[in-house]
């Protein structure tokens, strides 16, 4: 296909948390124009990995994907994956991503190899506009030995555009216009993308505008629009110098900045009472040196050197007006790899080993004074690690992963806590035929508490809900047995056809789990009235999870179809009481290429009922949404048009982050783009 020699060129620059994919396995919806069945390349072990082969949950996302789903936000292509949920209502800014039911500071997310540290809260941790990506990687599962302090729900990471991802063969100087329109919002969005290539030098920019509207939810919905306007600019300047086949440096800039009309908690429905303009922006910096040593050395790493700051800034609209409240979590970080492959005997090894640093400073103003519901601080986190992928031979391998790390974190005026953790992993994979493979894998992971957790403080009546602050929580480890299965067959009805599946299980001990726990109640003053309840993090002795995921993908000439189906279930091991887990979900898609210049798909979204979390609140009742798409490409136009929640569902998702939890989703939207390269 052909994203996959372009991919291929840039294993070069692999390192943690960069995704290269050949063409993209969709898992649940498959695309016709960019479908490839055989193995793709992906990083989740920090190194260059064949994805169907690999012992992990992994699934991997790529440009023409995105473009295909018309996503003008994540959500909107992540949370069709296995495992995967964006819950926190129809507005972006308070969608947060989850991975097998953990999601906060449980999840990493890293954007060209820098993380996205801020916890989120009531407000969405991830400020990305998907037109600056070229690629997406999600891997389900404790990561700590390979990625450091917060993996216990899996990683996230991102990877933005490159000049060669724009260029053709040849090509010094190209790019493309691309307009958009999402009905259910009133969104329209445009996007100008350029490269130039001048020997070593490659240069590359993009920019997004998109204006926002209010946003109708689904038919039956009781509520109206929810108030959304504002608008959002997103931008990206990268420069990759590669004076030889053994050094690449790059270089980047990325912005975005949005601000729109809503409630306090941007979760809120109609009945929220709070109104307010919330402005957000996110900056980041990222410089990296790639670099391979000649044939036969042992030098095949990475530096990557990083800087990001997060803000949001809300003015009150209310009457009277509330405080306003400034937040900005800035982030340094560092991080070196490297791998030395060599032989001993007839047993291969690939040894990647390493280190990583970065320090958090968080800075929130209410009223212009310090805010005690999330305090000043700042937190220190240092990882080394090393990781050694085994060959015994054609059928058998093996990885092994060990991890250092060391966090401490400090707030004014608070008593200072620090933890150290040491967290292994270990994976087996058996090739049985050339068509079935097994694997299983053991692996801990650890996350220590965050600032709000342990420090935050909300002692009024004139609220929902008060909290209480907990500097006695210890950090989160997390125990996890996964096994899978993989099977790939070609040629089962005809010559043209593939098959594709992969399975896997796992079963989770947590130690530790930190949980919102009700310790109190308070009579509500005005704007409130009845009893609120008072909430304190604090630690479960132990919760027991479990659940899998199985993914489908067939091709079969100009036909492709995908099925993927997730299941997580949590309790706390000492109650029986059940805990935070979404529902079971089905993915099925099916798409054709008519011929060379159309393609047709369909996509659903099955989501079964949610009626045994021990928070009666969290429950949700079952769902189906149904999308439609065509594609049409002819020379260097395409045009994509799309109905999404076809049949206007009015539904609620599981995750929600408000005391009135129904909060409800988009409802029938005509999307359209169109785009032209030069």
């Amino acid at each position: 296909m052909r994203y996959r020699s372009h991919h291929l060129t840039k294993l070069f620059k692999t390192t943690s948390f960069v995704a290269l994919l050949a063409a993209g396995l969709p898992s649940g919806v498959a695309w016709a124009e960019d479908i490839l069945l055989d193995p793709i390349i992906v990083s989740a072990t920090r190194r260059p990995a064949l994805s169907f082969g690999l012992p992990a949950s992994v699934t991997a996302i790529d440009r023409v994907r995105l473009i295909t789903d018309q996503a003008n936000t994540l959500s909107k292509t992540l949370r069709k994956l296995p495992g995967v949920e964006f819950g926190g209502g129809a507005r972006a800014q308070a969608q947060t991503p989850t991975i097998r039911g953990l999601s906060g500071p449980r999840v990493i997310l890293s954007v060209d190899g820098a993380r996205r540290n801020y916890e989120g809260g009531v407000h969405s941790p991830l400020l990305l506009d998907p037109d600056l990506l070229d690629s997406v990687e999600v891997v389900r599962g404790p990561m700590s030995a390979a990625y450091g302090s917060g993996g216990l729900g899996g990683v996230m990471a991102f990877e933005t555009l490159d000049p060669e991802d724009i260029l053709t063969d040849g090509q010094s100087f190209g790019g493309r216009i691309k307009l958009g329109y999402h009905g259910a919002n009133n969104e329209r969005a445009t996007n100008l993308t350029f490269a130039r290539q001048t020997g070593d030098l490659g240069l590359l920019f993009s920019g997004t505008l998109r204006s926002l509207g209010d946003i109708t939810p689904g038919a039956g919905s009781p509520d109206a629009k929810y108030p959304n306007d504002g608008s959002l600019r997103s931008g990206l300047v990268k420069a990759v110098y590669t004076p030889s086949d053994l050094h690449r440096f790059e270089f980047s800039y990325q912005a975005f900045n949005d601000n729109s009309e809503g409630p306090n908690n941007p979760g809120g429905n109609l009945l929220f009472p709070f109104s307010q303009i919330l402005k957000r922006d996110q900056q980041e910096i990222v410089a990296s040196w790639a670099f391979k040593g000649q044939e036969g050395s042992w030098l095949d790493g990475k530096l990557t050197v990083y800087g990001t700051t997060f803000s949001h800034d809300t003015t009150s609209l209310s009457t009277p007006p509330q405080p306003r409240t400034s937040t900005e979590v800035a982030t340094a970080g560092i991080s070196f790899q490297n791998t030395s492959s060599f032989a001993m005997g007839a047993v291969e090894h690939r040894l990647t080993y390493g280190f990583d640093s970065y320090r958090d400073t968080n800075t929130v103003r209410s009223g212009g004074l310090a805010n005690s519901v999330t305090p000043d601080g700042t937190i220190s986190a240092t990882g080394v690690f090393v990781q050694d992928e085994i060959g015994f031979g054609a059928k058998l391998s093996a990885i092994a992963a060990l991890r250092f790390d060391s966090y401490k974190m400090t707030s004014p005026g608070q008593t200072g806590s620090s933890a150290e953790n040491l967290s292994p992993k270990l994976s087996l994979h058996y090739q049985a035929t050339d068509a079935i493979g097994l694997y299983a894998s053991y692996g801990e992971a650890f996350r220590a508490p965050t600032m709000t957790e342990t420090y935050g403080n909300l002692n009024t009546t004139a609220a929902l809900f008060n909290f209480r602050a907990n500097p006695n929580l210890r950090p989160e480890t997390a125990r996890t047995a996964e096994i899978g299965a993989m099977l790939a067959l070609d040629g089962l009805a005809r010559g043209d056809d593939s098959l594709r599946v992969k399975a896997s299980m796992f079963s989770e001990d947590v130690t530790d789990l930190i949980d919102s726990v009700t310790v109190g109640t308070y009579t509500r003053t005005a704007p409130f009235v009845g009893t609120g309840l008072i909430f304190q993090r604090q630690n479960v002795a132990k919760a027991d999870r479990y659940g899998g995921e199985l993914t489908v993908d067939y091709a079969i000439g100009d036909f492709t179809f995908g099925a993927a189906y997730s299941k997580v279930r949590s309790r706390n091991a000492s109650t029986g009481a059940n805990l935070f887990a979404p529902p079971d979900k089905l993915n099925l898609g099916a798409s054709w290429q008519i011929n060379d210049q159309w393609s047709v798909s369909y996509g659903t979204q099955i989501v079964a009922a949610q009626d045994y979390d021990a928070t009666l609140l969290r429950q949700r009742p079952s769902y189906a949404v149904h999308d439609i798409g065509a594609s049409w490409t002819k020379g260097n136009a395409r045009l994509d048009i799309g109905v999404s929640n076809l049949f206007d569902e009015s539904y609620a998702t599981y995750q929600q982050t408000q005391a009135n939890t129904y909060s409800y989703e988009e409802g029938r939207s005509l999307n359209v783009s169109l785009a032209m390269s030069f």
